[in-house]
């Protein structure tokens, strides 16, 4: 049995004020002249349903809806916490203003008051469920790691207490008699009994892993250890924010991050991709980022941080990519966050504010910045690079190609072939027709106008595009920049493959997935002929349904590495 007490009104039930919404007068039991206007007398939604609550619940029998309710300032209601911001509703063009019990800034489980109110702040419907808080204390004699252990003991979980949100104080209402509790939530374990039983259907279909691994709230009795309740919890859904602003080459962007404390946040929670200013610090020293992601006062980031939004902005799009195109969740497969810090600079190359590198370390995205001749621009703005440096997370986290000679070249002309893909993927005038994509990796960034690399012509930039011109050398870890472009060479051959008609042998994206797939089965020390097998063996299995998709891919397949003497 429950102490709450319920509380519900609707102005169309209330006879005294005759089908109109009532204003603070009419609620006071005053009544306006015939014919004047309703006057608004808040500051805002929240000032209005707090007098309202006030009003209405001073009035009741129950002493649970009367305690809610101060003798001496009845109308800031302060036992009543204001539980969300404000949300108005579209469809009948009110307000809902929801607000939480407390005592003495404890709150009270399972209570709640909900006001609805129209646009002229006039009360619409009020819906309470309260409690007058009797007979316990406010300080208890276990903690919340005891009240964890209690929870372990009954459910057999391991989980450690820095793996769940932080314990917290509440009272709950148990057979009619008031207890002080802790409130332990998303609790990866369930009470024995309350296991589904095997062969029942959870959700109505299958199983699923909600059913199989199920989240669970507990209120543990903070003087007893007693478990009072548990009940089924869902995932929290971190609903991102809509932000806006300028990138490095002055292009607009919507994007997707946090709003903290007044402040509108680099950092979208829900896909778990945070930006950061490092401030010009020194890598040589130091490898921590800030505490919190880049900040603005407005949700529209404007010109004032342009380095920011093209990491987040091009950070996101690789991530969507992967996880879109190429069903990788995450830059690990695991779910693991996007860090990424601007504004970096490394004095073993240099002293700085210019540093002309981006990097994936230490598991996150590192960038520097050079100057125009007018201001530094971060090299965040280059799409290619960035999934290039990404790309090499993906392979850290799966084949994990070792850095040294053939293996290493081909896990830097794997970074470019991604980087290609995805920038074209976005930026190409036309994504589905290789013949508008650019094969440029790093424009301009190579000297002389020159780019880095260049997949259709690597000798453009005076590297090799066969096996007979392959550079044997102790220099740049075997010269994997350098013999890494034979590799490219077969790639660009592969994605612009057409059959006998001229058409596509296959679409960019099923290339781009081919590829993928042959990536992450590769072992540490493979070849540049491992990655045409492991090429074939995809192959064979993705298009084991069509044999004549599958015989003209596995031919191109071997044309384009033979035409690089990759045998």
């Amino acid at each position: 049995m429950s102490s709450l007490e319920r509380f519900r009104y609707h102005f169309a039930d209330d006879p005294q004020v005759r089908g109109a919404h009532p204003g603070p007068d009419m609620v006071r039991g005053v009544r306006a002249p015939e014919g004047a206007e309703s006057r608004s007398e808040f500051n805002s939604a929240e000032t209005a349903a707090r007098f309202y609550l006030a009003e209405k619940l001073a009035r009741e029998e129950a002493p649970g809806l009367r305690g809610a309710v101060r003798d001496d300032r009845p109308e800031r209601v302060p036992d009543l916490a204001l539980r969300e911001a404000p949300r108005r509703q579209v469809g009948t063009g009110t307000t809902l203003v929801r607000f939480e019990q407390t005592q003495q800034e404890i709150p009270v489980f399972g209570t709640e008051a909900l006001v609805e109110i129209d646009e002229n702040q006039r009360l619409v419907s009020m819906d309470c469920r309260l409690g007058e808080v009797t007979g316990v204390g406010s300080v208890p004699e276990l903690s919340g790691k005891d009240a964890l252990e209690r929870v372990k003991e009954a459910t057999g979980s391991t989980v450690a207490a820095e793996d769940l949100p932080p314990a917290t104080l509440a009272y709950v209402s148990q057979d009619d008699h008031w207890h002080l509790a802790w409130h332990l939530r998303e609790v990866p374990a369930q009470l024995p009994q309350m296991r589904r039983e095997e062969g029942e259907r959870g959700h109505g279909l299958g199983r699923s892993p909600r059913e199989d691994f199920p989240l669970t709230g507990y209120l543990v009795d903070a003087f007893s250890g007693e478990i009072l309740q548990s009940y089924g919890m869902t995932p929290t859904v971190k609903v991102p924010t809509r932000l806006e602003g300028d990138d490095e080459v002055s292009i607009h962007h919507m994007f997707h991050g946090s709003q903290k404390d007044g402040s509108y946040l680099l950092d979208d929670q829900w896909r778990q991709i945070a930006t950061y200013d490092l401030n010009f610090a020194d890598l040589a020293h130091v490898n921590q980022l800030p505490a919190s992601a880049i900040g603005s006062q407005q949700a529209d980031f404007g010109t004032g941080h342009r380095a920011g939004v093209s990491a987040h902005v091009n950070a996101e799009q690789v991530a969507r990519f992967y996880r879109d195109q190429l069903y990788r969740d995450g830059i690990d497969d695991a779910d693991m966050d996007l860090a990424s810090a601007v504004n970096c600079i490394y004095s073993v190359d240099g002293p700085g504010p210019e540093w002309f590198n981006a990097v994936w370390w230490d598991g996150r995205m590192w960038y520097g910045q050079v100057s125009d001749g007018t201001r530094l621009v971060s090299l965040a703005r280059h799409l290619d690079v960035i999934a290039h440096e990404l790309t090499h997370g993906v392979i850290e986290t799966s084949s994990n190609l070792v850095y040294q000679d053939q293996s290493g070249a081909l896990n830097e002309s794997l970074a470019d072939t991604m980087g290609v893909i995805i920038a074209n993927w976005y930026q190409a005038p036309k994504r589905d027709d290789v013949r508008t994509w650019t094969w440029e990796v790093g424009a301009n960034l190579g000297g002389n106008g020159l780019p880095l690399r260049d997949m259709s012509d690597p000798t453009r930039t005076g590297d090799p595009d066969h096996m007979r011109n392959y550079r044997r050398t102790t220099r740049d870890n075997g010269g994997v920049h350098t013999n890494s472009n034979i590799h490219n060479k077969a790639v660009y051959h592969l994605l612009t493959s057409v059959d006998g008609t001229g058409e596509p042998v296959l679409k960019a994206e099923e290339w781009a997935l081919l590829v993928y797939l042959a990536l992450v089965r590769l072992l540490r020390q493979s070849s540049f002929a491992d990655m045409r097998q492991a090429l074939r063996d995809v192959t064979n299995t993705y298009l084991a349904g069509n044999a004549a998709a599958r015989t003209a891919t596995l031919a191109a397949v071997d044309d384009a590495y033979q035409r690089v003497g990759i045998i």
